[in-house]
């Protein structure tokens, strides 16, 4: 495999960085698992890209520490970028970096080492959180190296139990992948959940990141679906809780939840009674449908789109009486056309059967066996009788 230079800005002073595809794609831990050699390493040249080449250009830097140090000498060492990255390297910053040697016999002569091929940001390290991502780095190395599946589950899961715990967001976004990578491996347990809702509860971490833990503890069965999320959607900072409201749509069928998006949809912000609105719209849902009419008509337009296409995903008789009054009478016309095309897009309801109250009655060919029922008894008692008395009359 190639070598990254996997630099996840942990300061945003650093603006000559460039994110060149999915940004934490790799985590930390595939990257120490994947190279040969893992480094602190500061930037000393980047050569000059050759007219029309679209390769990027060898970069140096000086080994500061070595946490795996595979053949890597301790002073420069010449690598190349990654294959399909644009990323742009800055002569003295300090990175975390992830090598191997070059596979290509051509490119080899150009530099001995190449970055782990790895769809991921660089991880450059900033003054303040620079310990912080070095001890990370040294803790996965001390995991192994190979694949993914050859880790130790539980190991990794006190692993990343201690990065979620770490403050830095991007570390903390890392570890969460890793546990949504282990798919159903046993990476946490019960012991573990009253840790990992620390960091759902704690208002001060990104609410992406308290929502995927939430997720996963559910995703796993280690908590009952939906009985966090009020609390997450209370605590919430307000320019994130449409992060929230996001996560919560798809645990509307529980009551307190869906109480609590449906009262979104009429008090929360334009962008969260937006959200709230959308979350909403599932089929049979008939509590949200008056919060629905009543953002039919206010601003935003967004809102009222939003409401329509959920009145329509409810599909019940009373939600589509609400689209069909607006696609009448509504006073904006855009409006209008739009409950119009909602309405259109729902198939035909089935035909009401009326029914007699009483109990489902049976095919007619079964009823008239019915009534042969008595007249079959009355014979085989006949029978009984006689055989029993004919002797007497004899």
């Amino acid at each position: 495999m190639p070598l990254i230079v996997g630099i996840c800005i942990c300061s945003l002073a650093i603006s000559q960085v460039f994110a060149h595809s999915i940004p934490g794609a790799q985590t930390l831990h595939d990257l120490c698992r994947a190279a040969d050699v893992v480094a602190v390493g500061r930037v000393m040249h980047v050569a000059t890209a050759a007219p029309n080449d679209t390769t990027l250009p060898p970069v140096e830097v000086r080994i500061v520490e070595l946490l795996r140090e595979g053949d890597a000498p301790t002073g420069i060492v010449r690598f190349l970028p990654h294959t399909h990255g644009d990323d742009q390297y800055v002569v003295g910053e300090e990175l975390l970096v992830f090598l191997e040697r070059t596979t290509s016999a051509e490119r080899a002569k150009e530099a001995p080492y190449e970055a782990v091929d790895a769809i991921s940001d660089r991880l450059v390290l900033s003054d303040k959180q620079r310990n912080a991502w070095i001890e990370a780095a040294r803790t996965y190395v001390a995991l192994g190296k190979g694949p993914r599946n050859k880790t130790d589950p539980r190991e990794l899961g006190r692993v990343s139990i201690t990065m979620l715990a770490n403050g830095e967001p991007k570390l903390s976004q890392m570890a969460l992948r890793d546990l949504t990578l282990a798919g159903t491996s046993a990476i946490i347990s019960e012991y573990d959940v009253p840790w990992l809702l620390r960091v759902v509860r704690d208002a001060s971490r990104p609410a992406m990141l308290r929502v995927g833990v939430l997720s996963e503890l559910e995703r796993r069965k280690l908590v009952p679906v939906g009985s966090h999320w009020v609390a997450l959607l209370d605590s919430v900072a307000p320019n994130e809780r449409s992060t929230v409201i996001s996560g919560a749509k798809s645990r509307w069928f529980v009551p307190e939840v869906n109480a609590v998006l449906v009262s979104l949809v009429d008090r929360g912000t334009p962008d969260e009674a937006i959200s709230a609105a959308r979350a909403v719209g599932a089929a049979g849902n008939d509590a949200a449908i008056d919060a629905l009419e009543r953002a039919v008509k206010r601003e935003p337009a967004e809102l009222r789109y939003a409401a329509l296409s959920s009145l329509r995903r409810i599909n019940s008789n009373r939600a589509r009486d609400k689209l069909a009054g607006f696609a009448q009478s509504h006073p904006d016309a855009i409006t209008r056309k739009m409950a119009a095309n909602e309405l259109a897009l729902l198939p035909p309801m089935a035909p009401v059967v009326e029914s007699s109250g009483g109990a489902e009655l049976p095919p007619a060919g079964l009823r008239r066996l019915w009534w042969l029922v008595p007249s079959v008894l009355v014979l085989v008692f006949g029978v009984v009788f006689l055989r029993k008395r004919w002797p007497r009359r004899t």
